[in-house]
């Protein structure tokens, strides 16, 4: 990783009829970054407030501490109109979003992933309401990867999905790890796959509907493409 390149390849990138706009400054600590993701209409106009903020970290080889991103994503494109965009009303942009923030993060790294970001900046966003209630309702049994936000990890490229967040990074946060090799890819794949078959054999909550819907749903993709990845290691070892 050198220098602050994998920061400038998240600047310019198409997402459908949108292109995102980067910016980022360095902070006193060494190998710091303070983060904003902006999103540019076909008219040029760029959006009022950012739909990714946060921190950049280039690690530290010497303490074995690999890259990591503490995010919060704004749900919703202000241009300036009356009526705000939502980018996960649009198709697969977010998921598209998200899948080129993790390749800034190498093997090992992390992605941390605010769940109060809504209530911080004063939206309506379903993501973080769902999640937050898929985390705060125990008896459901919704594994954080099923969780709308824990998917939108699960796409960036992580593997092992958890619902709190290591202390140095606070609380109110997803915590995503991608895999430092084949070995942990296979054993958090194996993990995360008993999670979400044992969650999805369970009976839906009907008290929960659209919360089980969009997170049974979910559940599934990722089980189906855990499946395949493991099938697909297992041949070529």
């Amino acid at each position: 990783m050198q220098g602050d390149s994998p920061l400038k390849s998240l600047d310019n990138k198409k997402l459908g009829p949108f292109l995102t706009e980067m910016e980022y400054w360095p902070k006193k600590r060494v190998g710091h970054f303070d983060v904003s993701i902006f999103i540019q209409n076909k008219k040029g106009r760029r959006s009022c407030s950012p739909v990714v903020s946060g921190i950049f970290s280039k690690g530290n080889r010497i303490q074995h501490i690999f890259p990591w991103f503490d995010i919060h994503y704004i749900d919703q494109i202000d241009f300036g109109g009356k009526n705000p965009v939502k980018l996960s009303e649009k198709g697969s942009l977010t998921i598209d979003l998200f899948r080129w923030i993790g390749r800034v993060i190498p093997s090992g790294g992390m992605i941390f992933l605010s769940y109060l970001t809504d209530i911080l900046w004063g939206m309506k966003s379903e993501l973080h309401e769902f999640t937050r209630q898929s985390l705060s309702l125990s008896s459901l049994r919704i594994p954080p990867a099923a969780t709308p936000l824990g998917y939108l990890l699960f796409m960036s490229g992580c593997r092992n999905i958890k619902s709190e967040a290591y202390d140095v990074q606070g609380s109110g946060r997803l915590a995503g790890e991608k895999s430092l090799n084949t070995s942990y890819e296979v054993m958090f794949s194996q993990k995360l796959f008993k999670q979400l078959r044992l969650y999805l054999n369970q009976e839906p909550n009907s008290e929960f509907a659209q919360l089980e819907k969009t997170c049974r749903s979910q559940g599934t993709i990722i089980l189906n493409t855990i499946k395949k990845e493991l099938i697909s290691t297992n041949r070529n070892r």
